[in-house]
């Protein structure tokens, strides 16, 4: 189980988009089209980095294993509007997410909704193609290239109780002890990822679904948590 087999599936959504979007070429200006239209936008695609930290730990062997899943909380805890086999599930306790700013971009037709808390500069939102969907809180993340949904996002945090700020130690007390790791995609000083599949790269078993928890830390501090769900 890992990330690859899903370059063959976007593949796939990839010729699919182009038809789409020669379809809304033709539509431009229409009515049937306005409301795709809205949301087709690269701008706010490229801002928001894709939630694959999992994938790559997973094929490198830096992930540790946990029970379960976990997903985002917004104020009142609440149970998931989503079964937990669904790619949404990380999302679905958090209205937020569903009321944010959607957007799509890219020939594949990533999908996703953010919001961004200005006072906090921290931003929330959810991202995914194919047979992937990540849902990534962020600290000390830069202004949107545009105006999109404000909320305070400063109470978010995981069902399990993650949030922002943590340590190290702290994270490790309620998901057990992990291989933390340098991050160079991210620039991190160190991430440490969970995963709730079974056995290794080599010996997972490819129809299975599962999620992987990544923890982001600069200055022994959590500044990003990314959940990650792969089908």
């Amino acid at each position: 189980m890992n990330s690859f087999r899903n370059n063959t599936v976007c593949t796939t959504a990839a010729a699919i988009a182009l038809v789409c979007a020669a379809w809304l070429a033709a539509c431009v200006g229409i009515a049937c089209a306005q409301g795709a239209v809205q949301t087709l936008n690269p701008a706010i695609g490229a801002w928001l980095p894709d939630p694959q930290s999992g994938f790559q730990a997973w094929s490198t062997y830096q992930t540790s294993p946990t029970h379960g899943y976990d997903y985002f909380v917004c104020g009142s805890p609440r149970r998931p509007s989503e079964p937990k086999d669904s790619l949404d599930y990380a999302g679905a306790g958090c209205p937020l997410v569903k009321d944010a700013t959607a957007f799509e971009y890219g020939p594949a037709g990533t999908k996703g909704n953010v919001v961004y808390d200005r006072a906090h500069s921290t931003v929330l939102y959810g991202k995914g193609c194919c047979l992937w969907r990540g849902f990534v809180l962020t600290a000390n993340f830069r202004k949107p290239p545009q105006p999109i949904t404000q909320a305070d996002l400063s109470r978010v945090h995981t069902m399990r109780g993650v949030s922002l700020g943590m340590t190290v130690a702290q994270v490790e007390a309620i998901y057990g002890p992990a291989k933390a790791h340098p991050d160079r995609r991210t620039l991190s000083e160190s991430v440490i990822v969970y995963t709730s599949l079974k056995g290794t790269p080599a010996t997972a078993n490819p129809a299975t679904c599962g999620q992987f928890q990544s923890f982001f830390f600069q200055k022994g501090r959590l500044v990003s948590i990314e959940l990650l769900t792969e089908c």
